[in-house]
């Protein structure tokens, strides 16, 4: 079957139902942000340039000035800064003020489309330790139209909520819009393809493991990164005795009875076996923090020099905001002291089996006996198996097809954010091919009638002919 011909199953399929692909299909359900002249920006360019014709939507107007902008001129992606800075206008300059949008829900500039993912309505939110507090502050989490403080019922009491609450807002999101209607869970994807002009993709339930097949125009990649980076060593795969995020670590923590503070405090102590912690972001602080809290004896490998440590993310948490990791940190520079917390930098792990894991580092190497060995060197992308073809990104659309795009982590924007800032420039980009193929489809019907008409014509006068001649 030629691809012209297979019939579309929707516009756009979205792939990915956390923030980004509840951000994005928020703007293509008719969610349109417009700049609230009552409250205006204390950019002036900025005020006077979407003052100029305030009727139109973000969505509509043409934001390419943003590239010329003071304040913007070193960000890659000025639209995420610019969207950013709207929303939440002074928040970085310690003169916070009301957003400078506000946001009309019109129906007339839906774009049909699908949002599938492999979870519940959250994404990766779902699957986050629910009592880790998020990094982002809560106003910085907020989804278009719909904010935090709305869902809350007023500004929260404490800057940053636990990502059960966030997965919590985000499900609540998507039916305060009415844009849940959209959204199809449980659906693992095996296979992304253009055949000729169409996209088609493949997949099962994760319930039932029905088979499903989507045709669609276009292609939103907003999956972000769930695949857990590992090791890479041989026997890593069959060792039962490896964790790659906080929550399992917990669960498997809580589940063997030969750890914890609430189980057995006198094994603890008689044994020489700790909990091998390995990265130094915010994942490896957590696990630390954890162990420590339950007296239960951490050796924490990392891969960057002392000075390294200095100048990493987590180096530059507020010590007022982020107590918790500045105290982790401080320990992995060596500051601060714990008697059950043993720092290696410069190292890293070369061999693992069930019982013991050999370091390398600048001192040598050393087999070390462990309980838990805890892998936090963060997620990546396993989408480069179901994607067929080979595609590479600038910024937001492939180099290769401009009908394929991406957006949140997929596309690099990590942080809520500024990926709602990406969607809206992703937004902005189809409803743009949108309306050139609508164009483009009411001139072919108008030509095609014409012809029809023509030919209409021709047949009556051959007919007047033949009756009158």
């Amino acid at each position: 079957m030629q691809g012209s011909r297979r019939r579309l199953d929707t516009q756009v399929l979205i792939i990915g139902n956390g923030p980004a692909g509840l951000a994005l299909s928020a703007f293509l359900s008719g969610v349109q942000p417009f700049y609230n002249v009552d409250q205006p920006h204390q950019n002036e360019l900025i005020h006077e340039r979407l003052s100029a014709d305030p009727h139109l939507s973000l969505l509509e107007q043409d934001l390419t000035w943003s590239d010329q902008l003071t304040d913007l001129t070193s960000a890659s992606r000025p639209l995420s800064i610019l969207y950013d800075m709207l929303v939440r206008p002074g928040v970085d300059t310690g003169d916070p003020r009301p957003s400078s949008l506000q946001w009309e829900m019109n129906l007339a500039h839906e774009i049909p489309h699908m949002v599938i993912g492999e979870t519940s309505i959250g994404g990766s939110w779902n699957n986050y330790d629910p009592e880790m507090l998020a990094v982002s502050f809560a106003q910085s989490l907020d989804l278009p139209g719909y904010s935090t403080t709305e869902w809350l019922g007023g500004t929260p009491l404490v800057p940053r909520l636990p990502s059960c609450a966030i997965a919590s807002y985000m499900a609540s999101y998507a039916e305060q819009l009415g844009i849940q209607r959209n959204f199809h869970c449980n659906m693992k994807i095996t296979s992304v393809k253009k055949v000729d002009d169409v996209w088609v993709t493949e997949g099962r339930s994760t319930l039932d493991n029905r088979p499903f097949t989507i045709c669609s125009r276009y292609v939103v990649l907003a999956c972000g990164k769930t695949a857990p980076r590992k090791l890479g060593l041989v026997g890593e795969e069959t060792c039962k005795n490896i964790v790659y995020d906080t929550k399992t670590f917990k669960d498997r923590l809580a589940s063997d009875t030969n750890l914890g503070k609430e189980y057995t405090i006198p094994a603890i102590s008689s044994s020489s076996k700790a909990v091998v912690v390995l990265g130094d972001g915010i994942s490896s602080a957590d696990v630390v923090r954890h162990c420590l809290e339950r007296e239960i004896p951490v050796i924490h490998v990392m891969r960057r020099t002392d000075r390294q440590l200095r100048n990493t993310m987590i180096s530059r948490l507020s010590p007022t905001y982020y107590g918790e990791y500045n105290k982790v940190h401080q320990m992995m520079i060596g500051r601060q002291v714990d008697p059950l917390y043993t720092r290696m930098t410069s190292a890293e792990v070369v061999d693992v089996n069930e019982k013991t894991v050999l370091i390398s580092s600048t001192k040598g190497k050393i087999d070390i006996p462990y309980s838990l060995l805890a892998v936090c060197f963060g997620r990546q992308s396993d989408f480069d198996t179901v994607l067929q073809g080979k595609y590479s990104f600038l910024q937001y659309h492939s180099e290769e097809d401009p009908t394929l795009f991406a957006a949140g982590s997929f596309a690099g924007d990590h942080f809520v954010r500024y990926l709602v800032g990406g969607c809206l420039h992703v937004a902005k980009e189809i409803k743009a091919k949108h309306r050139a193929q609508q164009l483009n489809n009411n001139n072919n019907e108008a030509s095609t009638l014409r012809r029809k008409n023509r030919c209409c014509c021709t047949r009556m006068m051959i007919l007047r002919g033949i009756a009158f001649g």
